[in-house]
């Protein structure tokens, strides 16, 4: 499920955030460069940066100003503009106090607001950052001013927009097509070129060696090992400036852009944080049902809010009876969806079976996707990984009153009676490969 987008003002300029996830500390993520929240959920990799935090605690991502779903404005944009906006994001969430992550330009942007809020700022972790944008005499790391211009002048000119930002942080990588055209459509939707080449300038310009003797609070400071961009000795030297700093490399290409599993730097994060690594309780393997209403929208404008709300509820009533029936676990209704958790693939399809049933005797459809894969578990029960995204991914495929499974789910389920048919091979949006996908036999059909 896409959080729900809400928005802070900042000075009058509105700032685009949604919230993942509860627990016991905030932790803000300032995306970097420009970025584009709702598309977010079309890339894998990020989804699993952000779940994976989100089981540390309460979430909070935005998109900066002048990019993505917050206001567009960037004329007269000071590096102190982006502090304020944090702060605004974070008084907008109800947070006091907390944790920022960033990354590159916006790891910068978090050192820079804990010297200037610290009462704001719990601790800071900082991925591929150096203390300052561009090379000079005292800072003889990253890129030199005709390289920055000259970045910059592809990016105005042509370069944005095809997925350059992929490419340019992992040139040792060889991208997929499909991985390739899903970053070129975020970079389209996160920025115009101009607007994405001034972000860049921007950042070449921010220097944060005024600001470090004012850091007080903790920094972790995570270092991908050969990245093209972010030199070793630049974060070291950053380290010994920092009163409070511990620096990690990490054996990975840059976190939710190459594919990369953010698992290693999230057990030095939750080290850094808590104190501990990945307890075992977390996590677990489950199947998962998800189901959603076809033609909601039209049978709503058909029907009316009241009537259709009230269908809409007994619905729910009727799916929640058969989660009970089966012993699985709801998990979350958002709009017409309905995800379930279960211990037995079985179990889920024989639910998936009779919500479909009794939705047809409520003059109803739905769609009905299972899978089967491992799963984070988050505070107030909820569910996160990729396995949740590809059982709504697979549900989006089936026809009215259709139930169909991943390949996994198939094999589970072989030799327990049910009649099941290949439905061919798909690709499931903002998830690599294609998937085997297979078909539940309708009783009426089963011979």
């Amino acid at each position: 499920m896409i959080p729900t987008t809400q928005y802070a003002d900042s000075g009058g300029v509105e700032i685009a955030y949604k919230i993942l996830g509860d627990g016991p500390r905030d932790i803000v993520v300032s995306m970097p460069g420009p970025s584009h929240l709702d598309m977010l959920w079309e890339l894998p990799e990020w989804i699993d940066v952000l779940e994976q935090l989100s089981r540390l605690g309460r979430t909070i991502a935005f998109d900066k100003r002048g990019s993505g779903l917050s206001d567009r404005r960037l004329d007269g944009i000071t590096h102190e503009d982006r502090c304020r906006d944090l702060v605004a994001v974070m008084d907008a969430a109800g947070s006091s106090t907390a944790a920022l992550f960033g990354m590159v330009d916006s790891a910068r942007t978090a050192l820079m607001t804990a010297a200037l809020y610290p009462q704001r700022v719990s601790a800071v972790i900082a991925v591929d950052v150096l203390a300052v944008g561009h090379r000079d005499a005292d800072h003889p790391f990253g890129w030199n001013r005709t390289m920055l211009r000259m970045a910059q002048e592809a990016i105005a000119h042509g370069a944005w927009g095809r997925g350059v930002l992929l490419r340019a942080l992992n040139p040792h990588i060889k991208f997929t097509d499909q991985q390739v055209a899903r970053y070129a459509r975020f970079e389209s939707l996160a920025a115009t070129p101009k607007a994405a080449a001034r972000f860049f300038s921007v950042d070449a310009d921010l220097d944060l060696r005024p600001y470090l003797s004012l850091i007080q609070v903790p920094v972790l400071l995570l270092h991908s090992e050969g990245s093209p961009m972010v030199p070793a000795e630049g974060v070291r030297w950053l380290a010994d400036r920092l009163p409070h700093a511990t620096l990690k490399p990490v054996h990975t290409s840059f976190p939710g852009l190459a594919g990369t599993p953010f698992q290693d730097l999230a057990e030095e994060i939750e080290e850094f944080l808590v104190g501990t690594r990945g307890a075992a309780e977390n996590r677990q393997v489950a199947t998962l049902l998800f189901t959603d209403v076809v033609g909601s929208t039209t049978r709503a404008a058909a029907d009316g809010d009241l009537s259709w709300r009230h269908l809409l509820s007994t619905h729910r009533e009727a799916a929640r009876r058969a989660c009970t029936r089966f012993d699985g676990t709801e998990v979350s209704t958002a709009g017409d969806g309905f995800l379930a958790s279960f211990a037995l693939p079985s179990a889920a399809l024989r639910c998936a079976r009779q919500v479909v049933s009794d939705s047809i005797e409520l003059g109803i459809q739905v769609r009905a996707g299972v899978h089967t894969g491992e799963v984070a578990i988050l505070a107030g029960g909820d569910l996160a990984g990729i396995a949740v995204h590809i059982a709504a991914r697979v549900a989006a495929l089936a026809q009215p009153s259709e139930i169909l499974m991943t390949d996994t789910v198939r094999t589970l389920v072989t030799g327990t009676g049910f009649a099941i048919e290949p439905a061919g091979e798909h690709k499931l949006k903002g998830v690599p490969g294609d998937w085997p996908i297979s078909r539940l036999v309708p009783a009426t059909e089963a011979p």
